[in-house]
């Protein structure tokens, strides 16, 4: 019974692992979008139009 204990903990922990790492990661990457939406000149319709036309032709 022992090794199938350990086996299911390091998977949970995996998992664990894995969600927080997903989460930091997306946090951050909306902190950057938010960052580089609030830039000079990218207020208002004409703004977020020219940011997808960016975010297009990457």
């Amino acid at each position: 019974m022992q090794p199938r204990t350990s086996a299911g903990r390091r998977t949970r922990n995996t998992v664990v692992v894995a969600l927080i790492v997903a989460g930091l990661w997306a946090g951050v990457t909306l902190t950057r979008g938010a960052a580089r939406a609030e830039e000079p000149g990218t207020n208002g319709p004409v703004g977020h139009f020219s940011r997808a036309v960016q975010l297009i032709h990457g």
